[in-house]
């Protein structure tokens, strides 16, 4: 029996084990035959943390990377019960046959340790890997969040302060969602850490605030230059996702444009190590390019795993108000970000009343093409009240086939695919 179920945001496979996991440093383990529970992995328990005095290891990214050899790479924020002093952000490593120890491979100090869902990191890299941790304005009372037990009540400001993501609608919607807790000081920016992976000197760049969701990729653009893509909004993605506004479809298709058209949007930033100067674009702005009248709103992506950690001509998405101004218009879309003329969306799997999940890249055994393969995804069916597994042409997005799925499954968010020889297919 598993000691809780509050970790199945997403999953990663370590040594002979399915790692179940969520924004923590707490993992679940299961049997990958039979998934029946194994183990339970507690950071605040394992050996090695290096931490600062008085700081606990609470938080973590749902967002690991796999190392060549097999050992699990994320990032963990640290925080104070109390008292002054700095927290810590730092990038650690499981070794697959080893889950006891939590080998610290680089950190840097702050005030306040920012709530971080990913993190990029390049492969390949001439002189050594890099991580980027976006540290955005959202910080954690660990003594309110224990106390409590919410996550309205454990994310905070000091008091006084001004808000750039608390948005009133009624006394009512106030404290029924998590985003009344979500607040952050007026003009404090989103800090962009840049990190050797060897324990080298972190550079950190104060950029305009934003708020954040998933990389899609990050690279070396140049001897002392790092890129990244990702997803970044005004807001902060969950106080969208409370049950009063997805239960309104007038206020959940209205929501981000009364809101400052703070729907996410996919943008390349790059940062000069040595000039502390960052650029950054906006790769689909709404229209014909993205195949969507109001905004381009992509998420939850996916990339040839070839191409992990290096430049990169495209990726497979989640796709919201496709090709109309409701949220519910749901698609898989594939976005070809060579393509003469700029970024655009070349191929789209979309059907009326059928709400696809996370799409899985499968790429063909051998091939050179990075579009060649199939994509996956679940699907619930809104028509036939059924829920699907459909695998498309990666290329064109023609569907290939549908198993019909023997129950209910509602929306999810993450998910992997691993060949035969993992014995595991999620």
């Amino acid at each position: 029996k598993a000691p809780n179920d509050n970790q199945g945001v997403n999953m990663v496979k370590l040594g002979s084990t399915l790692e179940l996991l969520s924004d923590t440093t707490t993992m679940l383990g299961l049997d990958p035959e039979t998934l029946n529970f194994k183990e339970e992995i507690q950071g605040m328990k394992m050996t090695n943390q290096s931490n600062p005095f008085g700081d606990v290891c609470s938080q973590g990214s749902a967002h690991p990377y796999t190392m060549e050899d097999g050992s699990y790479l994320s990032l963990r924020e640290a925080n104070k019960l109390a008292g002054p002093g700095k927290e810590r952000m730092a990038l650690y490593r499981i070794h697959p046959e080893n889950h006891a120890v939590m080998d610290t491979l680089a950190y840097f100090d702050v005030p306040r340790a920012s709530y971080s869902h990913s993190f990029g990191m390049t492969r390949g890299r001439p002189g050594g890997d890099l991580a980027v941790v976006l540290a955005q304005p959202v910080y954690t009372n660990l003594v309110k969040l224990m106390s409590k037990a919410t996550m309205q009540a454990g994310f905070e400001t000091p008091e006084g302060v001004g808000t750039m993501i608390h948005h009133k609608f009624g006394e009512a919607d106030e404290k029924a969602t998590m985003q009344a807790g979500f607040e952050t000081p007026e003009g404090v920016g989103t800090v962009i850490h840049v990190v050797p992976l060897d324990g080298g000197e972190p550079v950190a760049v104060e950029t305009r605030p934003f708020f954040f969701t998933h990389f899609s990729n990050t690279w070396s653009s140049g001897p002392k230059k790092v890129s990244f893509d990702v997803a970044i909004a005004s807001y902060l993605f969950m106080g969208y996702f409370d049950m009063g506004i997805q239960m309104n479809k007038t206020r959940r298709d209205n929501w981000y444009a009364e809101h400052n058209n703070s729907y996410s949007t996919t943008v390349r930033f790059e940062v000069d190590l040595e000039t502390k100067q960052v650029t950054e674009k906006e790769l689909l702005p709404k229209g014909e390019a993205c195949q969507s009248e109001i905004w381009c709103k992509l998420d939850l992506y996916k990339i040839h795993p070839d191409d992990e950690g290096k430049d990169y001509c495209g990726f497979w998405a989640w796709h919201t108000f496709a090709n109309s101004t409701a949220f519910s218009s749901w698609a898989v879309s594939r976005v070809d970000l060579c393509a003469p003329g700029g970024a655009r969306v070349v191929a789209m799997w979309k059907q009326e009343n059928v709400y696809p999940s996370e799409p899985t890249f499968v790429p063909e055994p051998g091939s050179k093409d990075r579009t060649a393969g199939v994509v996956m995804f679940k699907v619930f069916d809104g028509n036939k009240n059924e829920s699907r597994i459909v695998v498309t042409n990666a290329t064109t997005l023609e569907t290939i086939s549908e198993g019909v799925l023997p129950i209910h499954i509602p929306f999810t968010v993450h998910g992997r695919w691993y060949d035969d020889a993992t014995s595991v297919v999620v």
